[in-house]
């Protein structure tokens, strides 16, 4: 991102440039006929350098026009590497949060409360106790997937209401709980590798075509 924003910066640059020189090419040029007309033709020293100037003011746009074009192709280039390493950045992330979060799952689960055991135990023989339509009811629900249904939202009602203490939670801390921030990235790109494959093509067309051009020139 930071060689895509120093390209950025430059194009914008370059943009300013041009448009700079191209509107001193016209003033040059409605300067230099106003004068030459007064002058009918005679050619003098600052005549000549006026002619010059405006010549030069043309060039340099063009020159400009070039170089905007390599910069936005290189720009183009740095884009599809930051969207690659942005998901791969992302998939890591992902990665290491889940594998953190499943470990600290599974400790907690062999570390259960024989209270929370017992009072589970409990209201499943309750369920059965009182279940009328095991074998009658086409739409019956078992007991355990009803409790299962209720101790589960009870613990993820619990969770959403929680709050992390992040100081005394190093780990996640150093792993963070959202998703990286990839700001600037191109998400279409990102998001999309069939769009990067159509872009390679793209420059590669791009590229063949201004190689042709150049060999021709």
């Amino acid at each position: 991102m930071m060689k895509i924003n120093d390209i950025t910066a430059a194009i914008a640059r370059s943009k300013k440039e041009r448009k700079a020189a191209i509107e001193n090419g016209k003033e040059a040029e409605t300067s230099w006929r106003t004068r030459f007309r007064s002058l009918r033709g005679n050619l003098t020293d600052e005549l000549r350098a006026q002619h010059s100037q405006r010549i030069v003011s043309r060039e340099l746009a063009e020159e400009f026009t070039g170089l905007i074009e390599e910069l936005e192709f290189e720009h183009e280039g740095e884009m599809m590497k930051a969207a690659g390493t942005g998901r791969v950045y992302v998939n890591a992330h992902n990665t290491a949060f889940t594998q953190y979060a499943e470990g600290q799952w599974e400790a907690a689960m062999r570390n259960l409360s024989p209270t929370l055991i017992r009072a589970v135990r409990l209201k499943l023989l309750s369920l059965r106790l009182n279940d009328r339509g095991r074998h009658t009811d086409p739409q019956h629900v078992e007991p355990e997937a009803i409790l299962a249904r209720e101790v589960g939202k009870v613990l993820v009602d619990k969770a959403e209401a929680a709050r992390l203490d992040m100081d005394a939670e190093p780990v996640v801390s150093e792993i963070g709980v959202h998703r990286p921030a990839l700001t600037g990235v191109d998400m279409r790109l990102l998001n999309s590798p069939a769009a990067i494959h159509k872009l390679v093509h793209e420059r590669k067309a791009k590229l063949e075509r201004k190689q042709q051009k150049e060999s021709q020139a």
